[in-house]
């Protein structure tokens, strides 16, 4: 029998929320960093909001959306009675999965599901932080879709940041020098989205999605 959405609120040390946002995520690290840094920024509006990380593991290694589906639903949805108002949502990437349409349907299905999709991948969204990407040329815009591996360890969005920053780390991506643009990667993103498709079908990230509902106006 699910428990109870207060529980959950009770257990955090916050019972004066009003809302519960639980987010998953398809990577171990960077994902998870940033959104705990912007949890603990001074941008994140936590006057009526209560973000929930579901972490997984290091020895989960199945990134796949639909063991990260399942695991929301089991983790979140199946666990406590949310009310219309709370919100559960897959944080993915298109570069390597592509059964993402399926994703977005079963959670159409369902309450309160949703799925903020990037392609080619989260470390785009990084990028809209600090770059404007209407600077580019259509020829760069393919690679960056493309987003090929470039050494063992760095895709080229990798290489991109790399060159903004001095370095960039998928373990240690430095949320702090992000968070203080994140205006700027929602305004970007929106732009991006101009379909206003589902999922972006070509370069673009729906974490801004999730971000609106989070940061403070």
């Amino acid at each position: 029998m699910p428990r109870e959405r207060e529980e959950l609120f009770r257990d955090s040390g916050f019972a004066d929320k009003e809302k519960i946002i639980v987010l998953a995520f398809e990577g171990n690290d960077t994902e998870q960093i940033y959104f705990e840094e912007f949890k603990d920024s001074k941008k994140f509006n936590d006057d009526l909001i209560y973000l929930h990380l579901l972490k997984r593991p290091k020895s989960d290694t199945n990134s796949a959306p639909n063991h990260v589906f399942k695991k929301l639903k089991k983790e979140a949805k199946d666990e406590y009675n949310f009310n219309e108002h709370d919100e559960l949502w897959m944080v993915i990437d298109t570069d390597r999965w592509k059964n993402i349409p399926e994703i977005i349907e079963e959670c159409k299905k369902l309450d309160n599901m949703f799925v903020a999709v990037s392609n080619p991948c989260f470390e785009l969204w990084l990028l809209l932080h600090i770059k404007n990407v209407s600077d580019y040329k259509e020829e760069e815009l393919e690679l960056i879709l493309r987003n090929a591996k470039i050494t063992s360890k760095k895709n080229y969005l990798d290489v991109k940041l790399t060159e903004i920053l001095g370095s960039y780390n998928k373990s240690n991506p430095k949320p702090e020098l992000f968070i203080p643009h994140l205006k700027i990667a929602i305004d970007q993103a929106k732009r991006l989205n101009a379909k206003n498709e589902d999922f972006p079908t070509s370069l673009g990230s729906h974490v801004y999605k999730i971000v609106e509902k989070l940061i403070k106006v």
